[in-house]
């Protein structure tokens, strides 16, 4: 999310992007929580399996992003949620306990000029 990262310099603008973020992340977490407990569910209830899955948080966030204008100004909210729980529910990543792979470590991107560390 780069919370720490701000689309203008003045205390107001600030304060409305953070608030914008912690308003996205609530609804994020608020749409996705359903579908996780769905996708954990059934890898518990899978004998064979081997790994268990989670929904991806990154997908989740990107699609609330997208669903917000279906739900907010055009009131399509049926359509916005089906799409929603059908992208989120098909984007899954394994949960590997105990993983610990030394990566390498990419130099840190550059932010575009809307958006400037304070």
């Amino acid at each position: 999310m780069e919370v720490e990262d701000f689309s203008g310099k003045t205390a107001i603008s600030v304060k409305q992007d953070f608030h914008a973020k912690i308003l996205l992340m609530s609804l994020c977490a608020i749409y996705a929580h359903p579908i996780e407990e769905k996708v954990m569910a059934e890898y518990r209830a899978d004998e064979n399996r081997r790994h268990d899955r989670k929904i991806k948080r990154t997908n989740a966030l990107s699609m609330t992003q997208d669903i917000l204008i279906g739900v907010f100004l055009n009131h399509q909210f049926q359509k916005a949620f089906e799409a929603f729980d059908l992208v989120v529910e098909k984007t899954r990543e394994i949960i590997r306990h105990g993983r610990s792979v030394i990566r390498n470590k990419k130099p840190k991107r550059t932010f575009s000029m809307n958006y400037k560390k304070l």
